[in-house]
């Protein structure tokens, strides 16, 4: 069996005009995912481009921890300081290096992207449906939740997680811009690897897909520096 570096490569150049997306976990924000290492990231992507063009997605998942049983105004007191403390280092390194366009990053909360498609509801409630009646399916969804208690609202939070995921990738909702002019792609950049659930959907084909433009169904690994383009491996 060939090993996973045989397997996988680093992505050499990033194309241009198009999205790079670091969907933010609340819970790394002030460690694995904090201001010194998203700047860190955007100084290794820059080797990659063949032209200043990208557009640059912070998205928190901060709409997820509501599925929780936390009292609702706790959480979000929690998520709204921990967002406004990271964007707010995060924009203080943009400006005193002076490298990067600042207009270029936008900042997102996850219930944008809820609010603004229209279809997050009928993917939604597709995957769920295979939750329940597909067993491959679940059995991966409790793979993902990583030790998480396997409970409604966890279950709840990985679909969403996948369904807001799929739509961003495959370009099925328009995204605040500056410089991307055309939209080529949206390649998500995650310090760890793909949701299997996520993987399997794709490859079974459980939501609607387009196949004709780079990272169509990509994901990529800052912490092994490797691309996973889901067509290309084997489920």
């Amino acid at each position: 069996m060939a090993s996973e570096k045989s397997k996988f490569r680093d992505l050499h150049k990033v194309p241009a005009d198009g999205y790079l997306i670091f969907p933010l976990s609340m819970s790394r924000l002030s460690n694995t995912q904090d201001a010194d290492v998203c700047y860190e990231a955007l100084k290794f992507f820059e080797k990659k481009l063949e032209m200043i063009s990208l557009d640059i997605v912070f998205l928190y998942t901060d709409g997820l921890y509501f599925n929780n049983v936390e009292p609702a105004l706790d959480v979000r007191k929690r998520t709204i300081g921990q967002m406004l403390a990271h964007k707010g280092a995060v924009l203080k390194k943009i400006l005193k290096h002076k490298k990067y366009v600042p207009q270029a990053f936008h900042f997102i909360p996850w219930d944008y992207i809820i609010l603004n498609s229209k279809d997050f509801e009928s993917f939604f409630k597709i995957l769920k449906e295979h939750s329940k009646n597909d067993k491959k399916f679940y059995d991966l969804i409790v793979q993902d939740l990583n030790g998480r208690e396997i409970n409604e609202a966890n279950i709840s939070f990985l679909i969403e997680e996948i369904v807001v995921t799929h739509i961003i990738r495959q370009k099925l909702i328009e995204l605040p811009k500056t410089i991307v002019r055309k939209d080529n792609f949206r390649l998500f950049v995650y310090p760890g690897e793909y949701i299997k659930a996520d993987f399997y959907q794709w490859k079974n084909k459980l939501l609607p897909q387009k196949n004709d433009f780079p990272f169509y169904a990509s994901h990529y690994d800052l912490d092994k520096k490797i691309i996973y383009n889901f067509d290309e491996m084997e489920i």
